[in-house]
């Protein structure tokens, strides 16, 4: 994702869309982000530095998503440093903690464990999130019927606000991949300059198209997918539940 894993139309729309105006879009994260984050954690939160737990690493993790959606903190805003300690932090749990909900379950029962808004908190470098504006993020909404919508949200700097998939999907409930969700694309719609809902017949060739959530690990609030480059370099997303 960005060229978000399967979403070249994306790419596409920054071109048609961007224009010099909006080259700050693509600078670098200041400290501003990194200060203010940490300043959003609890003092409890801190007082258990030191810790080299897995629950320690959950909490810190929770709290520092917590505070980057209260303060509208996007994924490409953060600092190296607050990046690197994010992708340790999660790295560990991944690796030493297996997933609370069993994976071949997230299908049971019309997939109600997935259903509800999700955001993207955060993605490892690898998941070419430098090929978005700084303030773009995905939304994910999940219905009953096995119906969603995949949404790309641009933030202020551009005339086209939000690109939307709705889509249909389905879950992987065998030995084989549990938990990876298919997400097939029906109609793509846009909002540009507050017009809403309007057909982007340009992506139209996408519909029936399908990118795939690699889930390794979920707890009913916290969604890790996985993922490979073209290169064959592997990376992660993680997506908080609002």
């Amino acid at each position: 994702m960005w060229s978000f894993k399967g979403v070249a139309f994306v790419l596409s729309a920054i071109n048609l869309f961007s224009s010099p105006q909006h080259a700050s879009a693509f600078a670098p994260a200041t400290a501003t982000s990194h200060l203010r984050i940490e300043n959003g954690l609890s003092k409890n939160t801190f007082m258990l530095k030191g810790s080299n737990t897995v629950e320690f690493e959950l909490q810190e993790l929770r709290a520092q998503f917590d505070a980057m959606l209260k303060q509208s903190v996007r994924p490409k805003m953060l600092t190296q440093e607050k990046r690197d300690e994010i992708e340790s932090y999660s790295a560990n749990v991944i690796r030493n903690c297996p997933s609370p909900i069993p994976l071949k379950s997230l299908g049971d029962d019309n997939a109600k464990l997935l259903q509800g808004e999700w955001t993207l908190v955060f993605a490892s470098e690898n998941a070419a999130l430098g090929d978005l504006p700084r303030e773009s993020t995905v939304e994910l909404s999940i219905f009953p019927e096995y119906k969603c919508e995949y949404r790309i949200k641009f933030g202020n700097t551009l005339g086209l606000k939000s690109i939307t998939a709705k889509s249909n999907y389905i879950v992987d409930s065998s030995p084989v991949n549990p938990g990876l969700v298919t997400i097939v694309y029906q109609d793509i719609v846009s909002d540009v300059l507050g017009f809403k809902a309007l057909p982007v017949g340009l992506f139209g060739m996408l519909q029936g198209r399908a990118t795939y959530i690699e889930t390794i690990w979920f707890d009913g609030k916290l969604w890790f997918e996985r993922g490979y480059s073209p290169d064959g370099v592997q990376y992660f997303n993680i997506y908080i539940k609002k």
